[in-house]
Protein backbone atom coordinates (compact mmCIF):
# COMPACT_ATOMS: atom_id res chain seq x y z
CA UNK A 1 0.00 0.00 0.00
CA UNK A 2 1.30 3.77 -0.78
CA UNK A 3 0.90 6.07 2.20
CA UNK A 4 1.30 9.76 3.22
CA UNK A 5 2.37 10.53 6.33
CA UNK A 6 2.61 14.59 6.75
CA UNK A 7 3.40 15.73 9.71
CA UNK A 8 7.02 14.03 11.20
CA UNK A 9 6.90 14.54 14.95
CA UNK A 10 6.29 11.71 17.83
CA UNK A 11 3.44 10.30 16.29
CA UNK A 12 4.08 10.85 12.81
CA UNK A 13 7.55 9.15 13.14
CA UNK A 14 6.20 6.29 15.54
CA UNK A 15 3.44 5.49 12.26
CA UNK A 16 6.29 5.61 9.74
CA UNK A 17 8.45 3.22 11.65
CA UNK A 18 5.59 0.68 11.92
CA UNK A 19 4.14 1.37 8.50
CA UNK A 20 7.81 0.95 7.06
CA UNK A 21 8.61 -2.35 8.93
CA UNK A 22 5.24 -3.89 7.31
CA UNK A 23 7.36 -3.43 3.83
CA UNK A 24 4.47 -0.49 2.83
CA UNK A 25 5.35 2.59 0.16
CA UNK A 26 5.69 5.51 2.70
CA UNK A 27 6.50 9.49 1.70
CA UNK A 28 6.54 11.73 4.27
CA UNK A 29 5.63 15.40 4.19
CA UNK A 30 6.61 18.06 6.89
CA UNK A 31 8.43 21.90 6.69
CA UNK A 32 11.37 21.04 8.84
CA UNK A 33 13.92 20.20 5.89
CA UNK A 34 16.24 18.57 8.86
CA UNK A 35 13.22 16.50 10.31
CA UNK A 36 12.42 15.27 6.88
CA UNK A 37 16.05 14.03 6.29
CA UNK A 38 16.38 12.23 9.96
CA UNK A 39 13.46 10.43 8.48
CA UNK A 40 14.71 9.62 5.34
CA UNK A 41 17.96 8.93 6.63
CA UNK A 42 16.56 6.27 9.09
CA UNK A 43 13.71 4.39 7.11
CA UNK A 44 12.81 3.65 3.49
CA UNK A 45 10.89 5.95 2.66
CA UNK A 46 10.64 9.12 0.20
CA UNK A 47 10.78 12.52 1.85
CA UNK A 48 9.25 15.76 0.55
CA UNK A 49 9.87 19.23 1.83
CA UNK A 50 6.87 21.50 2.38
CA UNK A 51 3.12 22.16 3.44
CA UNK A 52 0.92 18.77 3.22
CA UNK A 53 -2.22 21.35 2.32
CA UNK A 54 -0.72 22.31 -1.35
CA UNK A 55 -1.85 20.40 -4.28
CA UNK A 56 2.12 21.25 -5.39
CA UNK A 57 3.70 19.14 -2.71
CA UNK A 58 0.92 16.71 -2.24
CA UNK A 59 1.95 16.00 -5.96
CA UNK A 60 5.26 15.99 -5.89
CA UNK A 61 4.59 13.02 -2.88
CA UNK A 62 2.25 10.79 -5.52
CA UNK A 63 -0.64 11.64 -4.03
CA UNK A 64 -2.52 10.38 -7.11
CA UNK A 65 -1.08 6.82 -6.66
CA UNK A 66 -2.12 6.74 -2.90
CA UNK A 67 -3.97 4.90 -1.47
CA UNK A 68 -4.02 6.45 2.23
CA UNK A 69 -3.13 9.69 3.61
CA UNK A 70 -2.34 10.21 7.35
CA UNK A 71 -2.05 13.98 8.39
CA UNK A 72 -0.80 14.33 12.52
CA UNK A 73 1.02 17.64 12.25
CA UNK A 74 0.41 19.61 15.60
CA UNK A 75 -2.42 21.79 13.74
CA UNK A 76 -6.20 20.53 13.56
CA UNK A 77 -6.74 23.23 10.79
CA UNK A 78 -4.13 21.61 8.87
CA UNK A 79 -4.39 18.57 9.33
CA UNK A 80 -8.06 18.57 8.23
CA UNK A 81 -6.64 20.85 5.32
CA UNK A 82 -4.23 18.47 4.03
CA UNK A 83 -7.25 15.52 3.94
CA UNK A 84 -9.45 17.97 2.55
CA UNK A 85 -6.86 18.30 -0.27
CA UNK A 86 -5.81 14.76 -0.20
CA UNK A 87 -9.35 13.35 -1.34
CA UNK A 88 -9.71 15.95 -4.34
CA UNK A 89 -6.45 15.42 -5.16
CA UNK A 90 -5.97 11.51 -4.88
CA UNK A 91 -9.46 10.30 -4.30
CA UNK A 92 -7.53 8.35 -1.19
CA UNK A 93 -8.62 7.71 2.12
CA UNK A 94 -7.57 10.02 4.40
CA UNK A 95 -7.35 9.69 8.37
CA UNK A 96 -6.83 13.67 10.59
CA UNK A 97 -5.36 13.86 14.02
CA UNK A 98 -7.91 16.29 15.79
CA UNK A 99 -7.00 17.03 19.50
CA UNK A 100 -8.93 20.06 20.31
CA UNK A 101 -11.72 19.39 22.53
CA UNK A 102 -13.97 21.76 21.00
CA UNK A 103 -14.28 19.37 17.74
CA UNK A 104 -15.55 16.74 20.09
CA UNK A 105 -19.09 17.56 19.36
CA UNK A 106 -18.83 17.97 15.79
CA UNK A 107 -16.30 15.21 14.68
CA UNK A 108 -19.16 13.46 13.05
CA UNK A 109 -20.22 16.17 10.96
CA UNK A 110 -16.42 16.65 10.17
CA UNK A 111 -15.81 13.39 9.45
CA UNK A 112 -18.67 12.92 6.64
CA UNK A 113 -18.40 16.34 5.10
CA UNK A 114 -14.70 16.20 4.44
CA UNK A 115 -15.21 12.30 3.83
CA UNK A 116 -12.71 11.28 6.19
CA UNK A 117 -11.81 7.78 6.85
CA UNK A 118 -10.70 8.15 10.57
CA UNK A 119 -10.25 11.16 12.82
CA UNK A 120 -7.94 10.21 15.84
CA UNK A 121 -7.02 12.08 19.15
CA UNK A 122 -4.17 10.15 21.01
CA UNK A 123 -4.35 12.41 24.42
CA UNK A 124 -8.05 11.49 24.66
CA UNK A 125 -7.72 7.55 23.57
CA UNK A 126 -5.23 7.22 26.06
CA UNK A 127 -7.56 9.25 29.03
CA UNK A 128 -10.29 6.72 27.69
CA UNK A 129 -7.46 3.81 28.24
CA UNK A 130 -6.86 5.53 31.52
CA UNK A 131 -10.52 5.37 33.25
CA UNK A 132 -11.25 1.63 32.16
CA UNK A 133 -7.96 1.14 33.93
CA UNK A 134 -9.15 2.59 37.14
CA UNK A 135 -12.52 0.95 36.63
CA UNK A 136 -11.23 -2.45 35.75
CA UNK A 137 -8.30 -3.03 37.67
CA UNK A 138 -7.83 -6.19 37.73
CA UNK A 139 -8.55 -6.70 34.52
CA UNK A 140 -5.92 -8.49 32.79
CA UNK A 141 -7.15 -7.22 28.96
CA UNK A 142 -9.74 -4.83 28.08
CA UNK A 143 -11.22 -4.02 24.70
CA UNK A 144 -14.11 -2.59 23.52
CA UNK A 145 -16.34 -2.67 20.22
CA UNK A 146 -19.17 -1.34 18.46
CA UNK A 147 -17.82 2.61 19.88
CA UNK A 148 -17.45 1.78 22.87
CA UNK A 149 -20.66 0.25 23.19
CA UNK A 150 -19.90 -3.35 24.29
CA UNK A 151 -16.68 -4.32 26.70
CA UNK A 152 -14.35 -7.71 26.52
CA UNK A 153 -13.20 -8.08 29.62
CA UNK A 154 -10.66 -10.53 30.51
CA UNK A 155 -9.93 -11.64 34.59
CA UNK A 156 -9.01 -14.70 36.91
CA UNK A 157 -11.30 -15.54 39.08
CA UNK A 158 -9.67 -14.86 42.91
CA UNK A 159 -9.98 -17.67 45.61
CA UNK A 160 -13.10 -16.73 47.66
CA UNK A 161 -14.99 -15.13 44.85
CA UNK A 162 -18.49 -15.73 44.87
CA UNK A 163 -18.37 -16.43 40.82
CA UNK A 164 -15.62 -19.80 42.54
CA UNK A 165 -17.59 -23.11 42.07
CA UNK A 166 -20.94 -21.03 40.08
CA UNK A 167 -22.05 -22.53 36.96
CA UNK A 168 -22.96 -20.05 34.00
CA UNK A 169 -26.80 -21.26 34.86
CA UNK A 170 -26.47 -20.24 38.34
CA UNK A 171 -24.19 -16.71 37.33
CA UNK A 172 -27.57 -14.31 36.72
CA UNK A 173 -28.89 -14.96 40.01
CA UNK A 174 -25.72 -14.87 41.46
CA UNK A 175 -24.69 -11.02 40.14
CA UNK A 176 -27.20 -8.79 38.98
CA UNK A 177 -25.73 -8.23 35.70
CA UNK A 178 -26.24 -9.29 32.15
CA UNK A 179 -23.14 -10.56 30.52
CA UNK A 180 -21.57 -12.93 28.22
CA UNK A 181 -19.32 -15.38 29.14
CA UNK A 182 -17.46 -16.41 26.19
CA UNK A 183 -14.27 -18.27 26.91
CA UNK A 184 -12.33 -20.36 29.83
CA UNK A 185 -9.01 -20.64 30.22
CA UNK A 186 -8.39 -23.20 32.77
CA UNK A 187 -4.54 -25.13 33.41
CA UNK A 188 -3.46 -24.23 29.59
CA UNK A 189 -6.64 -24.86 28.11
CA UNK A 190 -9.04 -22.25 26.48
CA UNK A 191 -12.64 -23.60 26.33
CA UNK A 192 -15.98 -22.35 25.10
CA UNK A 193 -18.56 -23.19 28.24
CA UNK A 194 -22.04 -24.08 28.12
CA UNK A 195 -24.80 -23.10 30.86
CA UNK A 196 -23.16 -26.35 32.90
CA UNK A 197 -19.84 -25.21 33.37
CA UNK A 198 -18.64 -24.61 36.38
CA UNK A 199 -16.24 -21.74 37.37
CA UNK A 200 -13.57 -22.24 39.65
CA UNK A 201 -10.61 -19.34 41.33
CA UNK A 202 -7.86 -19.56 39.10
CA UNK A 203 -10.02 -19.40 36.12
CA UNK A 204 -9.12 -16.91 33.38
CA UNK A 205 -12.22 -15.47 32.13
CA UNK A 206 -13.35 -13.85 29.37
CA UNK A 207 -16.48 -11.56 29.86
CA UNK A 208 -18.81 -9.73 26.75
CA UNK A 209 -21.06 -6.52 28.34
CA UNK A 210 -22.25 -3.20 27.85
CA UNK A 211 -20.33 -1.08 29.81
CA UNK A 212 -22.57 -0.50 32.92
CA UNK A 213 -23.23 -4.61 33.10
CA UNK A 214 -19.81 -4.87 33.17
CA UNK A 215 -18.76 -2.48 35.83
CA UNK A 216 -21.86 -4.23 37.70
CA UNK A 217 -20.68 -7.46 37.18
CA UNK A 218 -16.93 -6.46 37.82
CA UNK A 219 -17.87 -4.96 41.13
CA UNK A 220 -20.09 -8.13 42.09
CA UNK A 221 -17.29 -10.62 42.02
CA UNK A 222 -14.76 -8.54 43.41
CA UNK A 223 -16.34 -6.89 46.46
CA UNK A 224 -18.53 -9.72 47.14
CA UNK A 225 -16.67 -12.54 48.03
Amino acid sequence: MRIIVVGCGKVGRTIVERLSGEGHDIAVIDTDSDVVTDITDNFDVMGVVGNGASYSVLKEAGIEDTNLLIAVTNSDELNLLCCLFAKKAGNCSTVARVRNPLYNDEIGYIREELGLSMTINPERAAASEISRLLRFPSAIKIDTFARGRVELLQFVIPHGSILDNCSLTELGSRVKAEVLVCAVQRRGEVVIPGGSFVLHAGDTISVIAEPSHARNFFGSFIFLV
